[in-house]
């Protein structure tokens, strides 16, 4: 109901209802956002991202921000100092979860590449048999699935659980 509120208040100003109190509103009052007044505010710009920040608890009026502008032009108020520390901090932050991010990757590359290795090394020609006939028994129970057998594919499937097993035992005797 609020962000409702808040757009019908951007769109038509703050006084759309003809209420008094929000007549006398001005752009310095510490409940409108100055952040929006310099030209962005920050609680619109990670909408639907990680970085979301919410709703803005100002008020955001263009009516308030045309105030400013003239103001602004005859040198008494300059927000755009505030906006710029602000957008300071958003980029160090950004810049901090993205080198955390980027550390994680580096992590769980370096585990695949141990995996990788682990595997080129098992890789004997008895372990390359074992992997062959494994594929040979999936295409026919593949196969055999496609006709409508199931019990000789469940002993199918059996068969490639044994020479996984099988397998397995040995890549393990390689690498110990």
């Amino acid at each position: 109901m609020d962000a409702i509120r808040k757009q019908l208040d951007v769109l038509m100003g703050a006084n759309r209802n003809g209420d008094v109190k929000e007549v006398n509103r001005k752009y310095y009052d510490r409940d409108v956002c100055r952040l929006f007044l310099s030209g962005l505010c920050p609680h619109e710009l990670f909408g639907l991202t990680k970085m979301d920040m919410g709703p803005c608890p100002k008020v955001h009026s263009l009516q308030l921000r045309k105030e400013y502008e003239e103001d602004k032009a005859r040198g008494i108020h300059n927000y755009e100092g505030n906006l710029e520390d602000v957008i300071n901090r958003l980029i160090v932050e950004c810049d901090r979860k993205i080198s955390r991010a980027l550390k994680r990757l580096a992590d769980e590359d370096a585990k695949a590449a141990i995996a990788i290795s682990v595997s080129e090394v098992t890789q004997t020609p008895e372990v390359i048999e074992l992997s062959k006939q494994i594929k040979e028994k999936l295409k026919e129970a593949n196969q055999l699935d496609f006709e409508g057998k199931t019990d000789l594919k469940i002993r199918v499937l059996e068969e490639v659980e044994e020479l996984r097993t099988k397998r397995a035992d040995k890549q393990v005797a390689i690498v110990a």
